[in-house]
């Protein structure tokens, strides 16, 4: 019997309910956080104890999960992710509670749209996920880089010119329209405008020139070369990539790796200064 799910208004207990469970908790955490957006939230109890515990009908068992729906992509949490061992009986409860709740909410609220993804599936469930929707869209395995891959300082800094006339930038504004093209998810043009300082773009020049050194990488200077995109990648306010792409013509040179790379880097770099990426 598929688990009922409750329509709730408002996302504060649920952000203070998710706070002691990060990180696994971090992709639905911040998107709660998130300015203005207007997510349908859904829970597997119907509302929260004078302690902003949920009221379960199992309070021992503590299994619960909520569900945000981005309009484009699914998110959830399970309470279960947030425990270091489970055993096989709590997995396959876990396990019965996320596909039924998915399978639940996807037939009641398809509102006409032809394809949606479910994101930033912890590993815990993508095997689940699999056998009930065929391959996940979006794992969490594919979407945070190890730190012992991310290039030391300098590496793939922007300014300096690489072999091929590529050089490195932030997103511009003018880039959105591209990006978007290229991007499967249908992302708001004015959510990815929001991102354009966590994304990386590989520039090819058009010409020998090399870029100003005095330009910044945010914003083209009126003596900048004419330049094409080859390569992008954007991440969300949780880390996760966004969008990667590599164009046609610029495949099978390893853009793809150097602009994720490039991406980790700046990451790190406004980890190190004490700026959030989010």
């Amino acid at each position: 019997m598929p688990p009922e799910l409750f329509p709730l208004v408002d996302p504060t207990p649920l952000v203070a309910l998710l706070r002691p469970h990060l990180l696994a908790a971090l992709p639905l955490y911040s998107t709660l956080q998130t300015p203005g957006l207007p997510t349908p939230l859904y829970a597997t109890f119907p509302s929260f104890d004078s302690a902003g515990n949920p009221q379960l009908e199992d309070a021992q068992g503590a299994l619960w999960l909520v569900l945000v729906d981005l309009g484009n992509q699914l998110r959830f949490f399970c309470s279960y992710e947030a425990r270091e061992h489970l055993s096989d009986d709590e997995r396959a409860r876990g396990g019965e509670l996320v596909v039924g709740a998915l399978t639940k909410y996807l037939s009641e609220h398809r509102n006409n749209r032809d394809r949606i993804s479910i994101g930033a599936i912890p590993d815990l469930w993508t095997s689940c996920i699999a056998r009930v929707f065929s391959q996940p869209f979006s794992a969490s395995q594919i979407h945070y880089l190890p730190l012992d891959e991310v290039p030391p300082p300098g590496a793939t800094s922007a300014g300096g010119v690489l072999p091929g006339g590529i050089f490195v930038t932030e997103g511009r504004e003018g880039d959105v329209e591209e990006i978007l093209s290229t991007s499967e998810v249908p992302h708001p043009p004015s959510y990815l405008s929001t991102r354009l300082a966590h994304t990386t773009v590989l520039r090819q020049l058009s010409s020998s020139s090399s870029p100003s050194a005095s330009s910044s990488p945010s914003a083209p200077a009126s003596d900048e070369p004419p330049s094409r995109i080859v390569a992008h990648c954007t991440t969300h306010r949780d880390g996760s990539i966004g969008t990667l792409h590599v164009h046609p013509s610029a495949r099978q040179r390893g853009l793809g790796r150097l602009v994720l790379l490039s991406r980790a880097q700046a990451m790190a770099d406004r980890s190190d200064s004490h700026e959030r990426e989010f």
